[in-house]
């Protein structure tokens, strides 16, 4: 096995940004766009498998994952630019040699699933799949944020006098009104809505306030215990609250009182939230990696996870599409919602126990 691989001071930054599998994540940003594109007009054979496509990418690279510590892997997935910069001729070839072998062995798959399965059967699997994503993501939104947070050498301790928890409710409150205008309101006069959607969004907000509340007043003992570390918690509880507040908001504006059709911007907030994932799941393969010495997880691995990741979750919003246009676009509403209301409901479950885990990796340092 590839020695370089062993080690466990592979960081963040230059395992994400490498040049030697940057081929790969713009390859997923490309075939998102592309293969999303083709399957809304119905393009041609891969527009109409469109599902089955993304189902391809994501176990190849799920494979990829697996062998990839292993040194001739290597030389098949990931570039050797040596210093010279990803802008050169040389580095585009070598680029375009890195994905090779994924394209064939993908092109292959492609054709035994759709050989062995349905079309119909397939879209449905990925459509469901986006529950089950929905999980991974508010995993990784919490160990993942965790992780960015004790990178931070703030040593204060916790606030947790009345005043501070009311502060740290109407910051919150203060960062969801304009959302609430931009995304509720459409950015337009609010006067010209109905009291119906008035009442909608008072009870919103009404319900992010009192979450922030209770979870701040739930976790205040367990910050305490931190000591010098109160700080890091107070952030950490601040950030992952806001999380789950984003993912009712989104599940809230996909309420059948407040819209019935989808937007363009739902699918921007869907991609953009596809990438904060892969960046947070890479980031907690890479330190658990390391930390328990499992390759197959850490190191130069984690990118390959995170990018099959990426194109489940990417297949399992395009397949939503296309079912929503076979039966009715509300069921494509409602499913996201769904899923987005578990992801809060994980990050919200998880973040104490998160939170106690600050204090348990200070215990082991």
């Amino acid at each position: 096995m590839n020695e370089s691989l062993d080690s466990t001071e592979d960081s963040f930054y230059s395992i994400i940004i490498s040049p030697s599998t940057l081929s790969h994540l713009v390859l997923l940003l490309v075939n998102t766009v592309l293969i999303y594109t083709l399957m809304s007009y119905e393009i041609s054979y891969f527009g109409i498998n469109g599902s089955a496509l993304f189902l391809s990418l994501a176990i190849v690279y799920l494979f990829t994952a697996i062998i990839i510590p292993w040194r001739y892997s290597e030389f098949l997935f990931k570039i050797n630019d040596k210093g010279e910069g990803v802008f050169t001729r040389k580095y585009l070839n070598q680029a375009l040699i890195s994905i090779i072998p994924i394209l064939v062995i993908t092109s292959s798959l492609f054709l035994i699933i759709t050989e062995i399965f349905e079309r119909k059967n397939i879209n449905y699997f990925m459509s469901s799949l986006f529950i089950i994503l929905s999980i991974g993501q508010g995993l990784s939104l919490v160990f993942g944020s965790k992780i960015f947070v004790e990178k931070s050498k703030t040593r204060k301790e916790s606030k947790n006098s009345k005043y501070d928890i009311l502060i740290r409710i109407f910051v919150l409150i203060g960062i969801f009104t304009p959302l609430i205008w931009w995304f509720g309101y459409g950015a337009e006069n609010v006067s010209e809505s109905t009291i119906m959607v008035h009442m909608l969004w008072f009870l919103f907000l009404l319900i992010i306030f009192t979450i922030g509340y209770l979870i701040d007043k739930y976790t205040s003992n367990i910050r305490e215990k931190l000591g010098n570390r109160g700080k890091i918690g107070d952030l950490l509880m601040m950030i992952l609250i806001f999380a789950s507040s984003w993912h009712i908001l989104s599940a809230w504006r996909r309420s059948p009182w407040l819209v019935d059709s989808v937007d363009g911007l739902m699918f921007v907030e869907e991609g953009f939230l596809m990438i904060l994932t892969i960046i947070l799941a890479v980031t907690s393969m890479i330190k658990r990696g390391g930390k328990d010495g499992i390759n197959v997880f850490g190191g130069q691995s984690a990118i390959f996870w995170g990018i099959s990741f990426g194109y489940l979750y990417a297949g399992s919003i395009s397949s939503l599409t296309v079912l929503s246009e076979q039966l009715t676009e509300s069921s494509l509403l409602q499913t996201t919602a769904i899923g987005h209301l578990i992801t809060a409901i994980v990050i919200l479950t998880i973040l104490p126990f998160a939170i106690m885990k600050i204090q348990h990796d200070e215990e082991e340092e």
